[in-house]
């Protein structure tokens, strides 16, 4: 499992970064309530809850764990010409959001961003069951306000709280 490690330094001048290949788990099972995992999808309701769930890491001073989940392409559909887009995309989400971040006031001192195999309901359960909150944005076009069927999902099946950040609130 590949994870980046961002640290952001504050001091008088604002927020400096720092990037380092380091494994997701270190350092966040030994403290298992100072993490917050976040769900990342690329759509607008889980930018959304990045930016609530980076300002809430930041005010706790936990670990910000944001979370991509792919799946193996299916070899069934002619639009996927390599066989690791899945998970090509899945690093871009990472990738663009960690540089989204660098404009919130004020960062989490730690964040962890990893690409994960697997359905994203079962992957975002597994990796905040010993997190203190799984953070999920809401996705309904029709209805900003109501979770998809991952948001369910967890919901169902997470012993972990869960907060749904609605797209409307933006």
């Amino acid at each position: 499992m590949e994870s980046l490690d961002i640290r952001f330094d504050r001091d008088t001048t604002g927020a400096a970064s720092r990037q380092g290949e380091a494994p997701a788990e270190k350092g966040t099972q030994n403290h298992p309530k100072g993490r917050i995992v976040v769900g990342l999808d690329g759509s607008y309701g889980s930018a959304i809850a990045l930016r609530w769930a980076a300002r809430e890491a930041a005010e706790l001073g936990v670990v910000l764990d944001v979370v991509a989940a792919w799946t193996d392409a299916d070899p069934e559909l002619p639009t996927l010409d390599r066989p690791d887009a899945p998970l090509s995309v899945a690093r871009e989400r990472l990738e663009h959001a960690l540089a989204n971040l660098v404009r919130v006031p004020i960062p989490p001192e730690r964040i962890v961003a990893t690409p994960l195999h697997g359905s994203a309901g079962e992957v975002l359960v597994a990796r905040a069951r010993d997190a203190r909150l799984l953070v999920l944005g809401t996705s309904g076009i029709e209805c900003p306000t109501i979770p998809g069927p991952t948001g369910l999902y967890c919901l169902r099946h997470s012993a972990t709280p869960v907060v749904f950040v609605p797209a409307s609130d933006a």
